[in-house]
């Protein structure tokens, strides 16, 4: 028997044919697979994931599980109590790889072999679980229109188990626009699919042993609301907050497919190419699933100015004068790899043929008259606000959800009139001292701090502070009117670096030129997160600080309960050092655009 294949190497192998062999040369043995996978789960539940890593973070490290695997282990166990209480018989679970249940089987002089999170045996079927860290959101987000209305691919029943509308309606499955969201559950690149695609190829495995299983996976109920209630400490749920989905039809009609690429993956691994292979949506390129040997690949693409910077990408390439359309991924493997290897006449978004324009002259392109009527609109004194929350899979206190992103800290810079603003002396912060709620203390010393004087707020990025303002609206009444004023004076910072539409309609500016950028340098590489804009207006860095990126905070803040007095101190004065320069990067920022 050659070698055992397990399903994360079998969705890893299945990229392309180069990946088995570049593996074998690889090896990597820094964390277990089913590590990783949970961990990736947690960064696609997240709706801003850009507030939170670097664009080059794409893989977890130890102290990141460590941190978030107590979370990842009770959901396992959440979901067994109800596997346990819904199905009676014998159950078997474990919260350590390698505990549950091991089906084997032998193919092609190949071992496959799969654990299965939750084992259940009782009088009528047996029923396997794979539990995942992400939440029924993911599933129930699948809908599709008629005559206007939107429609639910799957339906909750009395026990809170999700099941495809055609087991209801098997009329459905004549149905075009239900068909459409219900093959995204057998696309392996699809943040649905991928999980189905997951149990299908176990599946693969069990039924050689087990004809009449029924197959679930087990997820949190994103509608469950943590009450608040504690005992020794821990919070305590109710079995509502588990919740699992039969996708046992979609398992069983992906059998053949994933026979047929397991065959495939056999042979690439028999055959051991090293050679070159077209590049692809497998590669997953800036996904939280990124391919780890993609730089191997993608060498042949410069570092500036590359074609997979083009904004707006995906929508793909148009030649006007032939009608010809061009998918991004057929441009580079036929060597269009520069922004300038494809002609001007290609590019009919107004924004790529500033960026091409750009790459060829090195020259920042500025629209003068769109940034200083935004930067005009401004009203002082303007309170430069940042916040940082831990987004935890489990909810933690009272009225939260599953990865409710639960404020923790927030850094305010008070800048009294245009570049008047002391770093030290007009700074105002807080962080939670310990790992409590202190949620109504964030809220108390916010609105302290934020005068209702009408003053701008600041934000980069502005959707995930206003999300969290409306969050704090909900959860603390008697700040209400003070907390919804606040989002009204909100002000994207990113608008003026940037664009938005709206603002700049209503500052008198056409349609096409308003949703046009207002600055672009080759720097940027394609983005306007703002680790990318400080550089190109400031000597600021975060390069070399203990906590430099939204994770690392999540990180050090969940870690305060593990931590000494002595080193609590450190990590608050390193979380305080972060928020406050997330701050101040935005003065900055605004000092120089007043300059352009």
């Amino acid at each position: 028997m050659n070698m055992t294949i397990t399903k994360s190497k079998f969705m890893e192998y299945k990229r392309c044919q180069r990946f088995p062999a570049l593996n074998e040369l690889y090896k990597r043995k820094d964390l277990d697979d089913a590590a990783k996978d949970k961990f990736h789960d947690l960064l696609d539940t997240l709706d801003h994931v850009e507030d939170f890593i670097d664009e080059d973070f794409t893989s977890p490290d130890l102290e990141h599980l460590e941190v978030m695997m107590p979370y990842f282990n009770e959901i396992e166990v959440l979901n067994a109590r109800k596997v346990m209480t819904h199905f009676g018989g014998e159950t078997k679970y474990g919260t350590t790889y390698g505990s549950q249940k091991l089906f084997i089987r032998d193919y092609h002089y190949f071992n496959l072999n799969c654990y299965v999170d939750i084992y259940n045996r009782n009088e009528e079927a047996t029923h396997i679980v794979e539990v995942k860290a992400t939440t029924t959101n993911k599933f129930m987000s699948l809908k599709y229109k008629e005559n206007k209305v939107e429609y639910f691919l799957f339906s909750r029943d009395e026990d809170n188990i999700l099941h495809l509308n055609e087991e209801y309606d098997p009329s459905l499955l004549e149905n075009e626009k239900y068909l459409a969201q219900r093959n995204k559950l057998f696309d392996s690149y699809h943040s649905a699919g991928a999980y189905v695609y997951d149990l299908a190829f176990q599946r693969f495995i069990i039924e050689e042993d087990i004809q009449d299983a029924k197959y679930y996976l087990g997820v949190v109920n994103h509608e469950y609301v943590f009450d608040g209630t504690y005992v020794d400490g821990k919070p305590i749920y109710d079995q509502a907050i588990a919740a699992l989905i039969d996708v046992t039809k979609i398992t069983k009609e992906l059998q053949p497919i994933i026979q047929k690429e397991l065959d495939v993956v056999i042979e690439r691994i028999n055959k051991d190419d090293l050679s070159r292979v077209e590049l692809g949506r497998y590669c997953q390129v800036k996904k939280m699933r990124e391919c780890i040997f993609k730089d191997l690949c993608y060498d042949k693409l410069p570092k500036k100015n590359n074609i997979m910077m083009y904004m707006d990408r995906h929508h793909g390439f148009k030649d006007e004068a032939t009608g010809d359309k061009y998918a991004l991924f057929d441009l580079i493997n036929d060597d269009y790899t520069s922004m300038e290897d494809v002609p001007h006449s290609w590019l009919n978004r107004r924004n790529n043929q500033i960026q091409r324009d750009v790459a060829i002259s090195h020259k920042p392109y500025v629209d003068h008259a769109k940034i200083r009527s935004a930067i005009e609109t401004i009203k002082y004194p303007i309170y430069h606000l940042d916040f940082e929350s831990f987004p935890c899979p489990l909810p933690r206190f009272r009225g939260e959800t599953a990865y409710t992103q639960s404020l923790f800290q927030f850094s305010l810079h008070i800048e009294v009139e245009p570049g008047v603003c002391d770093k030290e002396r007009d700074h105002i912060e807080f962080l939670a001292e310990d790992e409590y709620d202190n949620r109504e203390k964030l809220v108390e010393k916010l609105c302290a701090s934020i005068k209702q004087d009408g003053g701008s707020i600041m934000v980069y990025n502005q959707a995930f502070e206003k999300t969290r303002i409306k969050e704090l609206a909900v959860l603390f009444p008697e700040y209400k009117d003070q907390l919804l004023e606040m989002n009204e004076r909100l002000f994207d910072l990113m608008h003026i670096v940037k664009t938005n539409t709206s603002l700049f309609v209503d500052l008198g500016f056409d349609q096409e030129r308003a949703k046009t950028i207002n600055y672009y340098h080759e720097d940027l590489l394609g983005s306007f997160s703002i680790k990318k804009v400080l550089p190109l207006f400031s000597d600021l860095s975060y390069q070399g600080m203990p906590v430099g990126n939204g994770m690392e905070a999540v990180y050090a803040y969940a870690r305060y309960k593990d931590l000494s007095k002595t080193e609590l101190e450190i990590t608050r004065r390193n979380l305080r050092e972060y928020c406050k320069q997330d701050t101040w990067a935005m003065v900055e920022i605004l000092e120089q655009l007043r300059k352009i």
